[in-house]
């Protein structure tokens, strides 16, 4: 059974190219992302990569307590680059935990940029809000940023050093930041 499974997710993965897998760490937080890209399964204009994006983020606070935090969602992002390396993106995705014995839904709006500065270096950065108003369940707002310089190490590899800050605000008033701190990572794309 686990062969098949194994089989199946590189067959996919082989299918829909473009794809991209992301783990990132620091002291106190593991991350794991992906970008499912659906151009070649749907049919979708070419004048923009349309992705499927899923991640979670688990971290320790100050008092050793495990917060984990979920997220799904579409991203949509210019192919191409201008004359200075610069391209942009927007999408949307629903954030989930269950900290605090409260239950946070949120589903913020994100914008995304990218600046290529050769073909082995780029820096890309992430913002992402939920107001009141894109916020249900116990939550009040969600707000992350992510910030990384990356470098190729690899046909289709990355390394990069990066920063965050993952915040959730409560309706109670109560704040929970996940992560503000600095991290490093790698992405593989296939």
């Amino acid at each position: 059974m686990k062969k098949i499974l194994i089989g199946s997710l590189i067959a996919t993965s082989l299918l829909l190219g473009n794809n991209a897998v992301e783990v990132n760490i620091n002291n106190d937080t593991l991350e794991v992302e992906a970008d499912i890209y659906l151009n070649d399964s749907y049919d979708v204009s070419n004048n923009s990569n349309y992705y499927l994006t899923v991640g979670h983020l688990r971290t320790e606070n100050d008092n050793a307590e495990t917060q984990t935090l979920t997220t799904a969602g579409l991203k949509v992002l210019n192919p191409f680059t201008d004359d200075n390396g610069i391209s942009f993106g927007l999408g949307m995705k629903s954030v989930y935990t269950n900290q605090l014995s409260k239950t946070f839904f949120a589903l913020p709006l994100s914008v995304y940029g990218k600046i290529e500065f050769t073909e082995v270096i780029y820096v890309d950065a992430e913002i992402s809000y939920a107001p009141k108003v894109l916020s249900l369940g116990d939550a009040e707002s969600y707000t992350d940023m992510k910030a990384k310089f990356n470098y190729k190490v690899l046909e289709n590899g990355y390394v990069f050093i990066g920063a965050r800050s993952v915040e959730t605000k409560y309706d109670s008033g109560t704040t929970s930041k996940y992560d503000t701190s600095a991290f490093v990572g790698l992405e593989v794309r296939f």
